[in-house]
C-alpha cells in the first residue's frame, strides 16, 4: 500500500473521530439543561428535605465512556424543626451520577453508579427520639418515573466522614472513610454485593464505655440482599481492626439488626501492642505468649429510643508478657471480663473477674464491678503485690514520667460516685478497709523537677480516714519520715471538702530548693499560681536537724505548725542559725499567688557576730566583715514583710523593730574608722583637735572594745533608724544616732568630749570624774557607706548649746527656789538636788533581756503521741482480723 493511500485513510479516520467529538460536545451543550433538570426533578420526587446545590454540570470526557451529572457543593439540612444552615445532615463537594450515553440517545436515563467525594453525613437522634435523617418521601404510584431509572451497580465514597449519635440512648459511632466501594446489581430484587473499605474508627461508644477509639479498620465482605423479605445478610468474613483479624457476620431486617464480632486467634502480644488506648509514640512493645479472647454481639431495632444492645466478653488465661527494653515481665496473667447494657442503663455493668498475675514483687489478685454508670458504683477487692513499673508500662499513666517499686495491697472497697448540683462528680466511700505497704517506690510527674525516691512505709485505709506509719522518702537531697492521720480524705480528693491532717515530720536534712516543682528561672517564665493549699487544715509537728535555703543553713528546727486557708502558723518554733539559738513565732500567709506576708516575733540570747556575719556573707557589704567584728548579742525582733517567691523579701516594705543588747563587743581593723581618721587629718578639724589627738584616736579605733551596748533599731520604708545612744568604749565615750538605707546611703551623727582624747581615766589623785563641762565635738558622716563624706555637724552643735543653756536656766531657777524661796508658785520649777557624780541614763523602748525570759521554750513531744496510738490501734486491728474478699454482684 502506497504512502499516499495510508495518509488518506488516516486523514479520514481522524476527521471522523474529530467530527464525532464535535458532535457529542454539541449534543451535550444542546441537551445539558434537559438532562440536568431531569435528574434534579427526579431527586426532588424522592426527597422531602430542601437540597441546596451550588452548581450542576454535565461531563462526558472526564468520566469517559460514561456520561456524568455532577452536583457540586451539595447541602442537605437537618429535618429538625428550627434547624439552620449550620445544622448539617449531608454535605459533599461533589456527588456524581454516571449514565450510559447510548441510553440517553434512546431517552432512557439509567443511573449506573454514584460517586461521593469528599463529604460528611451526620445522623442524629435527639433526647426525645426524633431523628434528623427522615428525608425520603413515602412510596406511591405518583412517584413512578418515566424514562428515569436507578440501575446502580456501584457506589463509591472517598474521604467521607460518617457519624451516628443517639442522645436518647447515649451512643456514638464515628468513622473516617478513606475509601469504600460497594458493587452489586442494586436494582434486582435479590442480589449479592461486595463491599471493600479502608477506614478509621474514630469512636465506638455505648454509654460510658468506649469500645474502640482511633483505630484503623479494613474490610472485604459479601452482602446478600433480598428485597422481597427485607433482609440483608452478611455471611461470616474476616475484617481487620487495629491490624488484628476478627470474624464478622450479621443481618439487617426491616425492624432489627444483628452483628457479631469475634477475635480470630489474636495473640496477647498483638493485643497489648495494638489495642492500647494511648498515643502511638507511647505504646510499649510487648512480647509474650497466650491468646486474647474477644466476643462482641450487637443487637438493635428501628426504635430510636431503645439503645443498641451490646454484650462484650473478653479475657486472657495463663498469659505471659514481657517489655523488651526493661525486661519487665508479667506471668500467669488471667482475666475474665464482661460488659453489657442489656436491660437498659440501670442494668449496664462492667465486670473484671478473677484478675490475677505474678510479677517480681509477687502474686496479685482482685475483682472489680462497675455499675450505675450515671453515678458509678465501684465494688471490688485487691490482695497481693503490684510492681509499679509494670503498671506504668501497661497503662502509661497520664502525667507520670517515672514510676517503679512495689506496693503490697490488701483492701476491700465499695465506692459510690455522686453528681453534684455543679455537675461535678464526688465520691462517697461506703466501704474501704485495708492497708498498703510501699517498698522502695519511686515517683516523678511530667514537667516536675522533683523525684520522690526511696518511698517506704505503711498506709492504713479506714473509710474516710487514712493513716501513715513510718513512711520515709527522699526528694533530692532532702529526707522525710512521716507519721500521721488524715480525715475527710474522700471529699478532699473529689474537690468538695478540706483535708484534716495531724502529722509529724522528722528529717535529717531538708533542702528547700528540692521541694519546688520547677526551678527559679522556670517560675519566672510561667504564670503565677498559688503554692499553699486552701483546702488543708491541721497541725504538723516538725523536727528537722538541718534545713537549708539559698546558701543559708538552719539547724535544730523544732516546733508545731498549723495550716489553714493558705496560712502557716508556727506558734512556738526554735532553730539555730549562724551559731545563734532563736525562739519565737512565725506566720506565713499567701495573700495572692506566690506573694506571701511574713510576720514574726523572734528572740535570741547568743548571737555571735563573727559567726553570724560569716553565715550571711557579711550582709553583702565589705566595710565590716566577720574578721572585723566580735561579741555576743541578745535580740528581740518584731518583723513584718512581704515575700515574693521569685525575687525574695521586698526590702522597702519591711516593718521591723529590733531591741538589741551587745556584750563584750569588739571592732578591729575596720577600714571605715581609718577613713574617718584620715578625713580628720585633712580637714579643718586638724587645727582644732590637734594632730597628736587624731593620731591617738586612730590608734584607739584600730581595736575598739565596749562592755555593753543597748538600743532599739527601727526599720521602715527601706530605712534603718538608730536612735541616739551612748557608746562607752575603750577609746572614748561617744553619742551616736544614724539612718542607714538598704541602698547603703547613710547619715551618721557623732558627738564626743574633746578631753577624752587628752587624758587618762586615772590620775595620781585617783579616778577622774567628768563634770560635763568639757568641749563637745560634733561630727556627721553622710553619703555612700563605702565612701562617706565627713564634716562638722553644725546643726547638732547649735542644738546642743540650746539644750545646755535651757538646762542651765532651769538649774538656776531650781537653786534660787531652794536657797532663796523664789518661784514658789511656779510648779514647773523643781527643787534643786545636788548630784555628786554625773551619770547618764539610757531609756529604750523595748528591753530584749526581759522579753527573752517570757518566751516559752519548745519541748520535745513525748514519744507516745496521739498519732502513734491511733496507728498502733489500727495495726492491732489488722493483726486480729483476716480480711476475706467477696465480690458484690449488686
Amino acid at each position: 500500500m502506497s504512502k499516499r493511500r495510508v495518509f488518506r485513510i488516516l486523514k479520514w479516520f481522524f476527521g471522523i473521530v474529530f467530527g464525532l467529538v464535535l458532535l457529542i460536545t454539541a449534543l451535550l451543550y444542546i441537551y445539558k439543561d434537559d438532562i440536568c433538570n431531569l435528574v434534579i426533578n427526579e431527586m426532588n420526587k424522592h426527597l422531602s428535605s430542601k437540597v441546596e446545590v451550588a452548581e450542576v454540570d454535565l461531563s462526558f470526557w472526564g468520566s469517559f465512556p460514561n456520561l456524568s451529572v455532577d452536583f457540586n457543593e451539595v447541602f442537605i439540612q437537618d429535618t429538625y424543626a428550627g434547624s439552620t444552615e449550620m445544622d448539617t445532615l449531608l454535605y459533599s463537594d461533589r456527588i456524581r451520577f454516571k449514565l450510559n450515553p447510548m441510553d440517553i440517545w434512546s431517552e432512557n436515563y439509567i443511573v449506573k453508579s454514584i460517586e461521593v467525594s469528599p463529604g460528611v453525613l451526620k445522623l442524629k437522634v435527639n433526647d426525645a427520639g426524633f431523628n434528623n435523617f427522615d428525608v425520603l418521601k413515602e412510596k406511591s404510584d405518583s412517584l413512578e418515573s418515566e424514562g428515569f431509572d436507578l440501575k446502580m451497580e456501584m457506589v463509591e465514597f472517598e474521604d467521607f466522614r460518617f457519624s451516628y449519635i443517639n442522645h436518647s440512648t447515649d451512643q456514638e459511632y464515628r468513622t473516617q472513610i478513606n475509601e469504600m466501594v460497594i458493587e452489586g446489581a442494586f436494582h434486582e430484587s435479590s442480589f449479592v454485593a461486595t463491599a471493600t473499605s479502608d477506614l478509621q474508627i474514630i469512636s465506638a461508644r455505648s454509654g460510658n464505655i468506649n469500645m474502640v477509639s482511633n483505630q484503623p479498620a479494613t474490610l472485604d465482605i459479601g452482602i446478600e440482599v433480598d428485597k422481597i423479605i427485607d433482609l440483608i445478610l452478611i455471611p461470616s468474613s474476616t475484617i481487620y481492626i487495629a491490624n488484628l483479624p476478627f470474624d464478622f457476620n450479621g443481618e439487617v431486617r426491616d425492624s432489627s439488626f444483628f452483628f457479631h464480632l469475634a477475635g480470630q486467634d489474636i495473640s496477647i502480644e498483638d493485643a497489648a501492642n495494638n489495642l492500647a488506648m494511648k498515643e502511638a509514640d507511647n505504646v510499649k512493645k510487648f512480647s509474650g505468649s497466650g491468646e486474647f479472647l474477644f466476643d462482641l454481639t450487637i443487637n438493635g431495632s428501628e426504635d430510636t429510643i431503645q439503645p443498641v444492645s451490646v454484650l462484650c466478653e473478653f479475657g486472657v488465661d495463663n498469659v505471659s508478657l514481657q517489655e523488651p527494653n526493661t525486661g519487665i515481665t508479667l506471668k500467669k496473667v488471667s482475666l475474665d471480663g464482661m460488659y453489657t447494657n442489656e436491660g437498659g442503663p440501670s442494668k449496664e455493668r462492667l465486670e473484671l473477674n478473677d484478675i490475677s498475675f505474678t510479677t517480681t514483687g509477687g502474686p496479685f489478685r482482685g475483682n472489680l464491678l462497675l455499675t450505675q454508670f450515671a453515678n458509678p458504683l465501684f465494688t471490688g477487692d485487691a490482695d497481693g503485690s503490684l510492681n509499679l513499673a509494670v503498671v506504668h508500662s501497661l497503662f502509661n499513666i497520664p502525667n507520670v514520667q517515672a514510676l517503679n517499686g512495689t506496693i503490697d495491697v490488701h483492701s476491700d472497697f465499695k465506692v459510690q460516685g455522686v453528681e453534684g448540683e455543679d455537675g461535678r462528680l464526688s465520691y462517697h466511700i461506703e466501704k474501704c478497709e485495708g492497708t498498703m505497704q510501699m517498698n522502695q517506690a519511686r515517683f516523678q510527674l511530667v514537667d516536675d523537677m522533683r523525684v520522690f525516691d526511696n518511698i517506704n512505709g505503711l498506709v492504713y485505709l479506714r473509710s474516710n480516714e487514712a493513716g501513715i506509719k513510718d513512711v520515709s522518702l527522699k526528694i533530692g537531697e532532702s529526707d522525710f519520715l512521716v507519721n500521721g492521720v488524715f480525715k475527710n480524705v474522700v471529699d478532699y480528693f473529689s474537690g468538695h471538702g478540706n483535708l484534716s491532717a495531724n502529722v509529724s515530720v522528722t528529717s535529717n536534712k531538708i533542702k528547700l530548693e528540692n521541694l519546688g516543682t520547677d526551678t527559679k528561672e522556670e517560675k519566672i517564665q510561667r504564670e503565677r499560681a498559688y503554692i499553699l493549699p486552701n483546702n488543708i487544715d491541721g497541725t504538723v509537728y516538725l523536727d528537722v536537724k538541718t534545713l537549708s535555703y539559698d546558701k543559708h543553713t538552719y539547724e535544730a528546727l523544732k516546733g508545731n505548725m498549723s495550716i489553714s486557708g493558705r496560712t502557716l502558723h508556727f506558734p512556738r518554733v526554735s532553730l539555730s542559725n549562724g551559731g545563734a539559738d532563736v525562739h519565737g513565732s512565725i506566720t506565713i500567709e499567701e495573700r495572692s499567688p506566690e506573694l506571701f506576708h511574713i510576720s514574726s516575733q523572734l528572740v535570741s540570747k547568743n548571737i555571735r557576730f563573727a559567726e553570724m556575719f560569716m553565715e550571711w556573707n557579711n550582709f553583702t557589704q565589705d566595710v565590716i566583715t566577720s574578721n572585723n567584728i566580735s561579741g555576743v548579742a541578745q535580740a528581740n525582733l518584731t518583723f513584718e514583710a512581704p515575700f515574693d517567691l521569685r525575687t525574695g523579701i521586698i526590702a522597702n516594705a519591711i516593718e521591723a523593730k529590733l531591741a538589741l543588747q551587745i556584750d563584750n563587743g569588739r571592732l578591729k581593723d575596720v577600714s571605715m574608722f581609718n577613713t574617718i581618721v584620715e578625713s580628720l587629718k585633712t580637714s579643718g578639724m586638724k587645727a582644732f583637735i590637734g594632730s597628736d589627738n587624731i593620731t591617738a584616736l586612730g590608734e584607739e579605733l584600730t581595736d575598739l572594745k565596749f562592755d555593753q551596748l543597748k538600743n532599739t533599731l527601727i526599720i521602715r520604708n527601706g530605712i534603718i533608724t538608730l536612735p541616739s545612744m551612748t557608746i562607752k568604749s575603750s577609746a572614748l565615750d561617744i553619742e551616736v544616732s544614724a539612718t542607714h538605707t538598704f541602698e547603703n546611703q547613710i547619715d551618721y551623727k557623732f558627738a564626743f568630749y574633746l578631753r577624752d582624747l587628752k587624758q587618762d581615766e586615772v590620775s595620781e589623785f585617783g579616778m577622774i570624774v567628768d563634770d560635763g563641762l568639757g568641749l563637745n565635738i560634733f561630727m556627721r558622716m553622710t553619703g555612700d557607706f563605702a565612701d562617706p563624706d565627713i564634716e562638722w555637724d553644725k546643726e547638732s552643735s547649735r542644738q546642743n548649746r540650746q539644750e545646755y543653756n535651757a538646762q542651765e536656766k532651769k538649774d538656776l531657777k531650781s537653786m534660787m527656789k531652794s536657797e532663796f524661796g523664789l518661784f514658789r508658785n511656779d510648779t514647773s520649777v523643781k527643787a534643786f538636788v545636788q548630784t555628786n557624780v554625773p551619770t547618764e541614763e539610757l531609756i529604750i523602748q523595748f528591753d530584749p533581756v526581759n522579753s527573752i525570759d517570757t518566751i516559752i521554750e519548745v519541748k520535745t513531744p513525748e514519744k507516745d503521741t496521739k498519732i502513734r496510738r491511733k496507728l498502733r490501734q489500727w495495726e492491732e486491728e489488722d493483726k486480729d482480723e483476716e480480711v476475706e474478699f467477696e465480690f458484690d454482684d449488686d
